[in-house]
């Protein structure tokens, strides 16, 4: 008696468990972002006088000039310029990355993408595809924001298709405030923001259950 009373407290446990569990995992995402990646996702940095705004990942299917196949996956991002000087935005990646360890010889690209792509319930049309291989060959975005504007855009990867090893997934661009240290990601920005202008910013980019920060820019102000 006393070992089947045992027996079911000990099921009544695992049950309760599996569901707080089940809690915990829905908790963790939020319109599919991590929940720990909430606030990072609308930045507000009121010191340096921007806020930015990155929406959810979108995906398409691209066959280049040569007949290459590839797949780009890219995120929205509306940029506003909450200060009462004038912003100057650069966006600039180099021309390719390697993936992370082991597949460093497979090959990924970033490009900005200009309003078009970021806009809701907008279908890619043929001549936003014909216009990639532009983007793609200079991927350098560089705009002013009056004050009280806003800027929207978007940033794509670009791999081979099928991925031989896993998809690339830009997920945020974010200003470098020295608050914001994704310590489960590979750095290659610098983490010290010196003060002054220009200041940088970061992308945050994923690899199945990896991440790398890539320097994605920098924005610079004046009130003339």
């Amino acid at each position: 008696m006393i070992r089947n009373l045992l027996f079911l407290i000990y099921i009544l446990g695992s049950l309760v468990q599996c569901a707080q569990q089940k809690s915990n995992n829905a908790e963790q995402l939020l319109n599919g972002v991590p929940k720990n990646e909430k606030s990072v996702n609308k930045q507000s940095d009121l010191y340096n006088g921007i806020q930015i705004e990155n929406k959810i990942n979108r995906g398409i299917n691209y066959t280049d000039p040569l007949g290459m196949d590839y797949s780009i996956r890219y995120i929205p991002i509306t940029i506003t310029n909450e200060s009462t000087s004038k912003a100057y935005l650069q966006i600039a990646f180099a021309k390719e990355y390697n993936y992370p360890e082991p597949y460093i010889h497979e090959k990924f690209r970033l490009i900005p993408l200009p309003e078009e792509w970021a806009l809701d319930g907008v279908e890619i049309s043929d001549g936003m595809m014909n216009e990639l291989p532009s983007y793609i060959k200079k991927p350098v975005l560089n705009e002013t924001i009056a004050p009280g504007e806003k800027l929207i855009f978007a940033i794509g990867s670009i791999y081979p298709r099928p991925a031989r090893t896993t998809g690339v997934l830009p997920r945020i661009l974010f200003v470098q405030n020295g608050e914001i240290t994704f310590p489960d990601c590979e750095w290659y920005l610098e983490k010290d923001q010196t003060s002054g202008q220009p200041i940088k910013m970061g992308l945050k980019v994923i690899f199945g259950q990896s991440c790398r920060i890539i320097p994605g820019g920098s924005i610079s102000y004046s009130k003339y």
